[in-house]
């Protein structure tokens, strides 16, 4: 299953001793400049059991997918390791990678707060996981 996610999102936490990430597309406020109602809350893109990243910090347009079939050769060795999942994220025809356990998507409207620091914050709303 893909999930496309039609926004802008940067690296925004990475916590290697709880090995998990989480990219962020910030939610916007009514007097900046490409304000939209739509964009008033966070997406989080949290990656749990991270063991792999190939990200640029700035990531638009996201698609999100697991791949099981036709694994690049560089991942070949963690599909031995048993609860990993390789994900490959497309944005603008490129291809990037991580290897984790699991992903949630999840809405919220923290401003300087995230999961990473604080593992009691509960999404507003999941959009999706996998």
């Amino acid at each position: 299953m893909d999930i496309l996610i039609n926004r802008n999102f940067k690296i925004w936490s990475y916590s290697v001793s709880h090995s998990t990430l989480i990219l962020r597309s910030p939610m916007m406020f009514e007097d900046q400049e490409e304000y939209r109602k739509e964009l008033n809350f966070n997406i989080d893109i949290e990656f749990s059991g991270v063991a792999y990243i190939d990200l640029p910090n700035r990531i638009e347009e996201i698609k999100i997918r697991e791949i099981k079939d036709m694994v690049p050769a560089k991942f070949q060795l963690y599909r031995t390791i048993v609860g990993l999942k390789i994900f490959e994220i497309k944005s603008h025809k490129k291809l990037y990678y991580i290897v984790a356990s699991n992903f949630v998507i999840g809405k919220n409207k923290w401003l300087n707060e995230d999961r990473v620091f604080n593992m009691s914050l509960e999404y507003d709303e999941i959009l999706s996981f996998g």
